[in-house]
């Protein structure tokens, strides 16, 4: 327990994970790997920056007598949070002993089955499509490859725990444009349940862009339990911009028609939304559509991924994307405290929690993707190239544990680059995209530089946020 009267000679520096932010008279400091926050009065700020420039003794000589007891606690919190530390304390031994506890092998809970590489729709910004080469084949998933991914999948996670259900997610292209193979690995996934062979309680997860939802298919969804997320980006001038059939004509009409007979079944669709370059402006706007006209309680808000030769790191757009974002938050808790938005709220629990987020991505660690022929890999975005499609379905003795590429991904985060341990979005980041930080800088192990605008602006949003709400 940090002392003034035992350290009063002593010399302090900042902690490598030390943060000062001000706004209005008040003062935060801030450990960024304990997610500490001290409040202060911006008043002591000098003499605080003193005391750690020369001496405690001398910076209680200089203050103004009315500000030595605030000066004294304040010191004495800022101290015991280790945002400043005695000049020779190493605060990197201290993030090794997180590093041992926070990282292992992988621990897969996340099947994403790559139903088809088709799509009815050609968005404009669709990192799936963007990834895929011209000497790539495309084709449907069977329904050996099917049961092959859902028996590797119970095999992997037999007998153990997980912090979060396991899940399986359906993904495409559009996973509904091979609806009978779906419908088959519902059934399939029931049956292995009945046998044991499959925990009881796995999440099943359908992302679709809705165009192909049919009253149907709805209800076989519906008895089954699966969790819908369609892709949604606002009303339809919005949505139509870069949501597009292969013509050129928007979806809107057919994504609508497929939501809302989601609804009329029982399942209460989530939102996925892309804020394009041209709809980071009407974010209020899109908020208050999706709230107010469709009755949406959760969503998330995703921006347009890193494409070679299609669209690049824009520095702008990025800054705009996370006052966006952000701007979205605060009108749901001003008015909405109901609505979970997902790319904030896991920020703020996280935050409020002082829970470090160790991975953005569920691909560092926790996912599995199968395409439709069976080969498995990490990460959905590289399908289209294999990157990472080390595995077979077809080989027994694979698990992604002993894939090197699966084990290095798994240790892929904030807090075991150097580069970020002096960010103040350290321990509530997660790191962003792995795929774009490769495609963006070169490796998976440089920063996703897109990311960083909207960590680095949410984790001083919080911080305030946090003042307010005491």
């Amino acid at each position: 327990m940090f002392s003034i009267e035992t350290h009063k000679e002593s010399a302090l520096k900042k902690s490598v994970f030390g943060h000062f932010f001000h706004r209005n008279g008040i003062s935060c400091a801030y450990n960024a790997l304990k997610i500490l926050p001290v409040y202060y009065n911006s008043a002591l700020h000098p003499y605080l920056l003193k005391a750690m420039e020369s001496s405690i003794n001398n910076a209680l000589t200089a203050i103004p007598q009315n500000l030595e007891r605030q000066f004294v606690e304040t010191l004495t919190a800022i101290c015991q949070a280790h945002i400043f530390v005695p000049v020779g304390y190493n605060e990197l031994e201290y993030l090794s002993k997180v590093q041992k506890i926070a990282f292992g092998l992988p621990q897969i809970r996340l099947l994403v089955l790559h139903m088809t590489d088709y799509c009815d729709l050609c968005c404009r910004y669709c990192f799936i499509e963007g990834g895929i080469t011209p000497a790539y084949c495309r084709r449907n998933m069977a329904a050996s490859v099917m049961k092959r991914s859902v028996d590797k999948f119970g095999q992997i996670i037999k007998g153990r725990s997980f912090p979060k259900p396991p899940a399986i997610v359906y993904y495409g292209g559009e996973p509904l444009a091979n609806w009978k193979i779906l419908k088959c690995c519902l059934e399939y996934v029931k049956y292995r349940q009945s046998i044991r062979a499959l925990p009881q309680r796995i999440d099943q997860i359908l992302i679709t862009n809705g165009t192909l939802v049919t009253t149907e298919i709805a209800r076989e969804l519906k008895k089954h339990g699966v969790m819908v997320s369609v892709s949604l980006d606002g009303p339809k001038s919005i949505h139509d911009r870069n949501r597009v059939y292969r013509n050129g004509r928007g979806s809107f009409n057919r994504t609508m028609k497929g939501f809302n007979a989601l609804k009329q079944c029982g399942i209460r669709p989530t939102v996925s939304c892309v804020l394009g370059k041209e709809s980071t402006e009407r974010a209020s706007e899109i908020i208050h559509w999706l709230l107010d006209e469709l009755g949406v309680r959760a969503l998330g808000f995703n921006h347009v991924s890193i494409i070679p030769d299609v669209n690049e790191y824009d520095p702008e757009y990025e800054a705009r994307f996370g006052d966006a974002v952000i701007k979205a938050q605060e009108i749901i808790q001003a008015g909405y405290p109901h609505v979970y938005e997902r790319r904030m709220n896991h920020k703020i629990n996280c935050f409020l929690e002082r829970t470090i987020i160790r991975a953005d991505c569920t691909g560092c660690g926790e996912q599995m993707s199968v395409s439709p022929d069976g080969k498995i890999g990490i990460c959905q975005g590289y399908m289209g190239s294999r990157k990472t499609f080390n595995g077979d379905v077809e080989d027994a003795s694979y698990l992604p544990a002993e894939d090197p590429v699966f084990v290095e991904w798994a240790q892929r985060s904030p807090l075991n680059m150097p580069q970020c341990f002096e960010c103040a979005a350290l321990a509530t980041c997660g790191g962003g995209c792995p795929r774009n930080a490769d495609l963006t800088n070169g490796s998976i192990w440089k920063v996703d530089s897109a990311f960083c605008h909207f960590a680095r602006k949410a984790q001083e949003w919080m911080i305030w946020l946090k003042y307010e709400k005491r």
